[in-house]
C-alpha cells in the first residue's frame, strides 16, 4: 500500500466511510470499475446491479459504500459523465425535497440528476430508504457521511461511469 493510499484510508476512516485500500489483496479481487476506469486522477464509477459507488484516484480505489439507485419506474440513467455541478445542498422543487450535498451529473428535461446524500422533507426530518437498494427517484443516494466524503473529494469535471 502506497503512502497515499494509506493516508486516503486514514481520512475516509475516520469520516465513517467504508475504505478499501489498493493492497495487493483487494487489487486481485477487482472491481467492476476496473476495465473502464482511465486511471488518471479522480473518477467515479457507479454499478447499479451492486448498489455500490467506487472512488478511484489514479486507478487506486480510495472509497466505496452501498448506494441506492432510481427505483426500476425511475431507473437511473447509464452512461459516461461528470461532475457538472455542487451544491452544498439543493432543492427538489419536483418532490419537495433537500438534497445534501449535491453533485450534479447529468440532465433530465429541465432537472438534473446528481448523487447527494439521503433526502430531507422541509422539516428536516429525512427520508429513509434502504442503501443497497433501487428505491430513489434516478439520483444515486448515499448514507450522509457517505456522499459528504464524496463531495469534498470529487471536484467539478470529475468523471462518473454508471453501468448496469
Amino acid at each position: 500500500m502506497n503512502r497515499r493510499s494509506f493516508l486516503a484510508g486514514l481520512i475516509a476512516g475516520s469520516l465513517g466511510v467504508l475504505v478499501a485500500p489498493a493492497s495487493a489483496a483487494f487489487a486481485a479481487q477487482g472491481t467492476p470499475g476496473d476495465k473502464i476506469i482511465k486511471g488518471r486522477g479522480r473518477e467515479i464509477f457507479v454499478s447499479i446491479s451492486r448498489q455500490r459507488l467506487w472512488a478511484y484516484e489514479d486507478g487506486d480505489v480510495v472509497m466505496t459504500f452501498l448506494i441506492s439507485s432510481g427505483e426500476p419506474k425511475r431507473g437511473t440513467r447509464q452512461g459516461n459523465f461528470r461532475v457538472q455541478s455542487k451544491i452544498p445542498e439543493a432543492w427538489s422543487s419536483v418532490w419537495q425535497l433537500r438534497m445534501p450535498y449535491w453533485m450534479g451529473i447529468y440532465n433530465v428535461g429541465p432537472i438534473e440528476n446528481g448523487i447527494h446524500a439521503m433526502p430531507m422533507r422541509k422539516n428536516g426530518a429525512l427520508v429513509r430508504w434502504p442503501v443497497g437498494y433501487p428505491a430513489s427517484f434516478g439520483c444515486v443516494v448515499a448514507n450522509t457521511s457517505d456522499a459528504a466524503a464524496l463531495y469534498r473529494w470529487a471536484p467539478l469535471g470529475t468523471p462518473v461511469y454508471i453501468r448496469r
